[in-house]
Protein backbone atom coordinates (compact mmCIF):
# COMPACT_ATOMS: atom_id res chain seq x y z
CA UNK A 1 0.00 0.00 0.00
CA UNK A 2 2.80 2.41 0.74
CA UNK A 3 4.14 1.44 -2.87
CA UNK A 4 0.81 2.64 -4.11
CA UNK A 5 0.19 6.15 -2.05
CA UNK A 6 3.79 6.99 -3.31
CA UNK A 7 3.21 6.03 -7.04
CA UNK A 8 0.29 8.28 -6.60
CA UNK A 9 2.40 10.92 -4.47
CA UNK A 10 4.87 11.41 -7.22
CA UNK A 11 2.18 12.60 -10.29
CA UNK A 12 0.03 14.36 -8.03
CA UNK A 13 -0.65 15.78 -3.88
CA UNK A 14 -4.27 14.90 -3.71
CA UNK A 15 -3.55 11.89 -0.93
CA UNK A 16 -1.98 14.67 1.23
CA UNK A 17 1.47 13.75 1.00
CA UNK A 18 3.86 16.34 -1.35
CA UNK A 19 6.41 13.65 -1.79
CA UNK A 20 6.74 10.12 -1.87
CA UNK A 21 6.20 8.62 1.82
CA UNK A 22 8.47 5.90 2.08
CA UNK A 23 8.69 3.37 4.77
CA UNK A 24 9.78 5.72 7.71
CA UNK A 25 6.69 7.66 7.43
CA UNK A 26 4.38 5.00 5.46
CA UNK A 27 4.97 2.01 8.35
CA UNK A 28 3.21 4.22 11.20
CA UNK A 29 0.61 5.02 8.75
CA UNK A 30 0.26 1.39 8.20
CA UNK A 31 -0.07 0.52 11.49
CA UNK A 32 -2.80 2.50 12.27
CA UNK A 33 -4.39 1.40 8.92
CA UNK A 34 -4.25 -2.13 10.63
CA UNK A 35 -5.11 -1.34 14.05
CA UNK A 36 -8.90 0.27 12.28
CA UNK A 37 -8.95 -3.13 10.01
CA UNK A 38 -8.36 -5.12 13.11
CA UNK A 39 -11.39 -2.97 15.10
CA UNK A 40 -13.38 -3.27 12.18
CA UNK A 41 -13.80 0.38 12.48
CA UNK A 42 -12.37 0.18 8.20
CA UNK A 43 -13.24 -1.98 5.39
CA UNK A 44 -10.65 -2.57 2.45
CA UNK A 45 -11.04 -2.99 -1.50
CA UNK A 46 -8.31 -3.82 -3.09
CA UNK A 47 -6.66 -4.49 -6.76
CA UNK A 48 -3.67 -6.59 -7.53
CA UNK A 49 -1.61 -7.63 -10.18
CA UNK A 50 -1.19 -11.38 -11.06
CA UNK A 51 2.20 -10.47 -9.11
CA UNK A 52 0.74 -9.31 -5.98
CA UNK A 53 1.27 -5.42 -6.01
CA UNK A 54 -1.51 -3.51 -4.79
CA UNK A 55 -2.61 -1.33 -7.99
CA UNK A 56 -6.00 -0.13 -6.49
CA UNK A 57 -7.77 0.39 -3.72
CA UNK A 58 -10.62 2.06 -1.36
CA UNK A 59 -11.46 1.90 2.35
CA UNK A 60 -14.93 2.77 3.45
CA UNK A 61 -15.45 3.74 7.43
CA UNK A 62 -19.23 3.37 8.33
CA UNK A 63 -19.93 6.08 10.99
CA UNK A 64 -19.63 4.61 14.30
CA UNK A 65 -22.53 6.52 16.00
CA UNK A 66 -25.86 4.37 16.03
CA UNK A 67 -27.71 7.56 14.69
CA UNK A 68 -25.40 7.66 11.39
CA UNK A 69 -24.93 4.03 10.79
CA UNK A 70 -26.40 4.59 7.51
CA UNK A 71 -23.69 6.19 6.53
CA UNK A 72 -20.41 5.20 4.57
CA UNK A 73 -16.79 7.41 3.71
CA UNK A 74 -14.99 6.27 1.19
CA UNK A 75 -11.14 6.72 2.09
CA UNK A 76 -8.21 6.56 0.59
CA UNK A 77 -9.57 6.39 -3.27
CA UNK A 78 -6.26 5.67 -4.89
CA UNK A 79 -5.37 4.11 -8.65
CA UNK A 80 -1.85 3.78 -9.65
CA UNK A 81 -1.49 6.06 -12.45
CA UNK A 82 -0.36 3.51 -15.10
CA UNK A 83 -3.49 1.33 -14.21
CA UNK A 84 -6.22 4.40 -14.25
CA UNK A 85 -9.09 3.75 -16.67
CA UNK A 86 -8.04 -0.49 -16.57
CA UNK A 87 -10.89 -1.52 -13.24
CA UNK A 88 -12.76 1.63 -12.70
CA UNK A 89 -16.15 0.54 -13.21
CA UNK A 90 -15.54 -2.51 -12.40
CA UNK A 91 -13.68 -1.85 -8.93
CA UNK A 92 -16.79 1.06 -8.26
CA UNK A 93 -19.84 -2.06 -9.03
CA UNK A 94 -17.87 -3.82 -6.53
CA UNK A 95 -17.50 -0.90 -3.91
CA UNK A 96 -21.38 -0.45 -4.16
CA UNK A 97 -21.71 -3.77 -3.37
CA UNK A 98 -19.89 -3.92 -0.37
CA UNK A 99 -21.58 -0.53 0.87
CA UNK A 100 -25.02 -2.39 0.48
CA UNK A 101 -23.47 -5.41 2.15
CA UNK A 102 -22.94 -3.04 4.91
CA UNK A 103 -26.28 -1.85 5.25
CA UNK A 104 -25.60 1.80 4.02
CA UNK A 105 -27.06 3.74 2.57
CA UNK A 106 -25.75 7.09 1.96
CA UNK A 107 -21.47 7.66 0.71
CA UNK A 108 -20.18 10.21 1.81
CA UNK A 109 -16.25 11.40 0.44
CA UNK A 110 -13.94 14.32 0.40
CA UNK A 111 -11.98 15.52 -2.48
CA UNK A 112 -9.34 18.31 -3.33
CA UNK A 113 -9.88 20.96 -5.43
CA UNK A 114 -7.05 19.77 -7.57
CA UNK A 115 -8.06 15.98 -7.16
CA UNK A 116 -10.61 14.14 -9.21
CA UNK A 117 -13.66 15.88 -8.27
CA UNK A 118 -15.20 15.58 -11.81
CA UNK A 119 -15.03 12.03 -11.81
CA UNK A 120 -16.48 11.71 -8.28
CA UNK A 121 -19.79 14.18 -10.05
CA UNK A 122 -19.83 11.56 -12.54
CA UNK A 123 -20.09 8.82 -10.61
CA UNK A 124 -23.30 10.69 -8.95
CA UNK A 125 -21.64 12.49 -6.34
CA UNK A 126 -22.94 16.03 -5.47
CA UNK A 127 -21.28 18.50 -3.82
CA UNK A 128 -22.80 19.69 0.22
CA UNK A 129 -20.05 22.02 1.13
CA UNK A 130 -16.62 23.58 0.64
CA UNK A 131 -13.79 24.42 3.05
CA UNK A 132 -11.57 26.72 1.51
CA UNK A 133 -8.33 26.07 3.62
CA UNK A 134 -8.82 21.99 3.79
CA UNK A 135 -5.14 21.32 3.09
CA UNK A 136 -2.47 23.03 1.85
CA UNK A 137 0.53 22.74 -0.72
CA UNK A 138 3.63 24.39 -1.17
CA UNK A 139 2.14 26.83 1.94
CA UNK A 140 -0.95 27.96 -0.32
CA UNK A 141 -4.34 27.17 0.77
CA UNK A 142 -6.44 24.22 -1.30
CA UNK A 143 -9.84 24.24 -1.12
CA UNK A 144 -11.62 20.92 -0.29
CA UNK A 145 -15.22 19.60 -1.25
CA UNK A 146 -17.72 17.47 0.61
CA UNK A 147 -19.65 15.14 -1.56
CA UNK A 148 -22.22 12.25 -1.05
CA UNK A 149 -24.35 10.16 -2.81
CA UNK A 150 -26.99 7.95 -1.99
CA UNK A 151 -26.53 4.02 -3.42
CA UNK A 152 -30.28 3.89 -4.09
CA UNK A 153 -29.77 7.05 -6.74
CA UNK A 154 -26.90 5.48 -8.21
CA UNK A 155 -28.09 2.14 -8.54
CA UNK A 156 -31.50 3.03 -10.03
CA UNK A 157 -29.16 5.25 -12.68
CA UNK A 158 -27.45 2.08 -13.66
CA UNK A 159 -30.53 0.40 -13.89
CA UNK A 160 -32.04 3.00 -16.34
CA UNK A 161 -29.10 3.68 -18.07
CA UNK A 162 -26.69 0.75 -18.35
CA UNK A 163 -23.94 3.07 -17.24
CA UNK A 164 -22.84 4.27 -13.92
CA UNK A 165 -21.58 6.95 -15.37
CA UNK A 166 -23.79 10.36 -14.87
CA UNK A 167 -24.29 13.18 -17.69
CA UNK A 168 -23.55 16.86 -16.19
CA UNK A 169 -24.69 19.77 -16.57
CA UNK A 170 -21.77 20.76 -18.55
CA UNK A 171 -22.12 18.09 -20.70
CA UNK A 172 -25.31 19.09 -22.02
CA UNK A 173 -23.94 22.71 -22.26
CA UNK A 174 -21.57 22.06 -24.40
CA UNK A 175 -23.72 20.07 -26.80
CA UNK A 176 -26.02 22.31 -26.76
CA UNK A 177 -23.77 25.51 -27.88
Amino acid sequence: MIELMDAVAVKERTLGFYEPVGLEKGLPLMRAFEADLQKGAVDLLHVRTDEGQIVGMVTLARAPLPARRHIVEMRRCVVAPDYRGQFLLEGWAEALRKVGEMGCDVITLEVRDDGPSVLWQRLGFREYGRLPDYARADGRPVTGFYMHARLADITAHFEATGTWLHELESDRVAVAS
